[in-house]
């Protein structure tokens, strides 16, 4: 829900990379070996800096390889992934890779001194110390694929929200009605049999979920919030992309 790596539609350079991402996926190009600058260029109707500059944002996205001595190869398993966790950790984002309309809701803001233990660990909090609480669906059309449940030091809620809010991303949100920048999210990856979870996504209740733990933490690397975050086994594919070279 922080990352969210993407191209510049709105430049030349971003137009070009467009044009050879969609060559990659189609595998347009034999071994999927790219053709030199130069060629690539008179293709595009481009100069080469234009093209330079569209290869080192494809290949830091993991489209590309550029290997020395050997040239620029594509790779379309990678350009037709969904849902990379690499590219953005907004779930919004990721859903929407896989093709259908996500969406997401709030629900049951509240105050509370009941804090759940992870949160507390997570966010140094004592016993007495207030939290609010509120969770975030996503949902696939009508399908709830995502629950985070948010926990935040009441101490930093500055307003409470007037009106909706669905469709924000988290950072929006938390920035908008509290106090501090969000700047690192620490994740933790887990899984867990967890009955609420499963009686949203109507799935067996001894069914383990993955469990995802999220610390976010401000510029001066104060906790400001933690979640607790369940995926949908039926709803959700989320992928990583790794750099060998």
């Amino acid at each position: 829900m922080a990352l969210n790596l993407k191209l510049e539609r709105n430049t030349l350079r971003g137009q070009a990379a467009d044009l050879l991402l969609a060559m990659i996926k189609e595998k347009h190009f034999p071994d999927n070996k790219l053709p030199g600058e130069e060629e690539l260029a008179r293709l595009m109707g481009v100069s080469r800096a234009t093209v330079r500059e569209a290869l080192s944002s494809l290949a830091r996205l993991g489209y590309i390889t550029k290997k020395h001595g050997k040239g620029n190869y594509g790779h379309p398993t990678i350009a037709n992934l969904p849902a990379r966790l690499d590219m953005t950790t907004d779930f919004l984002d990721l859903l929407n890779g896989q093709g259908w309309s996500p969406r997401v809701v709030h629900r049951d803001l509240r105050r509370t001194r009941n804090f759940s233990p992870e949160a507390g660990a997570a966010l140094g909090l004592t016993a007495g110390d207030e939290v609010i609480k509120l969770d975030r669906i996503y949902y696939l059309d009508d399908r709830p694929a995502i629950l985070a449940e948010i926990e935040i030091p009441s101490q930093r809620l500055q307003q409470l929200p007037d009106g909706e809010v669905d469709n924000l991303a988290f950072k929006d949100f938390y920035e908008t009605y509290c106090a501090g920048e969000l700047v690192k999210m620490v994740i933790n990856i887990k899984s867990r049999i967890y009955p609420r979870g499963a009686e949203l996504f109507k799935v067996d209740m001894a069914t383990p979920l993955l469990w995802w733990e999220e610390k976010w933490l401000t510029l001066e690397d104060e906790p400001a919030c933690y979640a607790s975050i369940y995926f949908n086994p039926g709803a959700t594919s989320i992928t990583m992309v790794v750099n060998l070279v």
